[in-house]
């Protein structure tokens, strides 16, 4: 199961209130923000792999922790506080070095496809990790929990371990806080990064809120529990694996810029359903059709933001780009407040209709780009090798 709704289902045994969910997810929003832009720099600088492995193995560590502070009931809110706020730098680390990676190994002509390949491999794990883990939250307990989601953190790192990555050959360091700004300045100029990030921001902050308070809905409105809330979960991954299975079938999509903001004008509108749904089997409708959804917006917004980006600046915008997955969280506690004050329902509705909201002012500036290599040197005047199979243009060799 989603760490992130076992944090959530943890916090709501710990406090009962929607309020310390949202600030739980409101805490690891805040800590991905704060490391999310270095830590693409550092993308920029580093190997990609061995960072990969030291998140990986520091994540498994901290998850451990948890489960060893629940298994004997000692656990405390301010232990999962501390423990989020690792999480959060984890995953600050992790999206950037995973997405310039798959670009260092495939190019960009395949990148749509291999990150719908990833979006796949996330969509089969949330099925049987949700129905799975809601299960044993249910059955048995949130502490073994946790040592699954441990147990899959190393997985990660062994697979990483046998990896066999490109050599990239990459420039001279310049200090980071210079290149931290020049990322910023870059993603600025650029209109086509400055919509995509903006788009990225609305999306965030308010439509994937849905999963902070997935855990209050399944337990408080819908009366359905853990296994209930892995069930929601579940169909919800099935929905991301329908809408990966589609792009793949598809291969190169020529209008990705209308691919993208037309699933996200959906992703919003499933959402605001799902929060006005009283009934269990409706909401799994809804749930799964919110997976259809975000998995298309996930899988095209990650390619066309490196396609917008130039070679050299690519580690800098995908830690930008982070940054605005960092606000999912937070979003996750002003959704959280609005369900105190109101209710859950509306909170989730509201946020979906925000979401509307932004797509439909975004559409007009995106609907209409392909985001190819020409567009992009056009537009930022700098010219890109295009991409050939032996990777000579981009000065990558393989491993032996």
């Amino acid at each position: 199961m989603r760490s992130s709704l076992s944090q959530g289902w943890l916090m709501l045994l710990l406090t009962n209130s929607p309020f310390w969910v949202g600030l739980a997810a409101g805490i690891r929003g805040a800590s991905q923000a704060i490391f999310s832009v270095p830590v693409g720099s550092l993308a920029d600088r580093f190997d990609r792999r061995k960072i990969l492995i030291v998140t990986q193995s520091t994540g498994a560590l901290a998850t451990l922790t948890i489960a060893v502070l629940v298994l004997t009931h000692v656990i405390r809110p301010w232990h999962l506080f501390i423990y989020l706020i690792v999480a959060g730098a984890v995953y600050s680390a992790n999206r950037p070095c995973v997405n310039g990676l798959i670009y260092d190994v495939v190019g960009e002509h395949r990148l749509l496809n291999a990150s719908a390949f990833q979006s796949m491999a996330g969509s089969l794990f949330r099925i049987f990790g949700a129905l799975g883990g809601g299960m044993i939250i249910d059955k048995v307990g949130v502490g073994e929990n946790y040592l699954l989601i441990s147990a899959c953190y190393l997985a990660g790192t062994g697979a990483l371990l046998l990896l066999k990555t490109p050599v990239v050959i990459r420039r001279a360091p310049e200090p980071l806080f210079s290149e931290v700004a020049a990322g910023l300045r870059y993603a600025l100029r650029t209109r086509r990064l400055r919509h995509l990030l903006a788009l990225s921001l609305m999306n965030e902050s308010f439509g994937f809120s849905f999963f902070t308070m997935l855990p209050v809905m399944a337990r408080d409105v819908l009366r359905v529990g853990g296994i209930g809330m892995g069930y929601l979960t579940a169909v919800n991954g099935v929905g991301q694996l329908a809408a990966t299975l589609r792009i793949v079938s598809r291969g190169d999509v020529r209008n990705k810029g209308r691919m993208v903001v037309t699933a996200a004008l959906g992703f919003g509108v499933f959402v605001t359903l799902f929060g006005l749904s009283q009934w269990f089997l409706v909401s799994l409708i809804f749930a799964t059709l919110i997976g259809y959804m975000a998995s298309t917006y996930d899988a095209t917004m990650a390619t066309v933001v490196q396609l917008a980006a130039s070679d050299k600046m690519r580690g800098r915008i995908l830690g930008l780009y982070s940054f605005t997955l960092s606000l999912s969280p937070l979003g996750g506690l002003i959704t959280g407040t609005v369900a105190t004050l109101l209710n859950t329902p509306l909170a989730i509705a509201l946020s979906g209709a925000v979401v509307i909201t932004g797509a439909l002012g975004l559409y007009p500036r995106l609907h209409a780009v392909t985001f190819s290599t020409a567009e992009v040197s056009l537009e930022t005047g700098q010219g890109r090798v295009p991409f050939s199979g032996d990777r000579t243009g981009t000065d990558v060799a393989m491993h032996e």
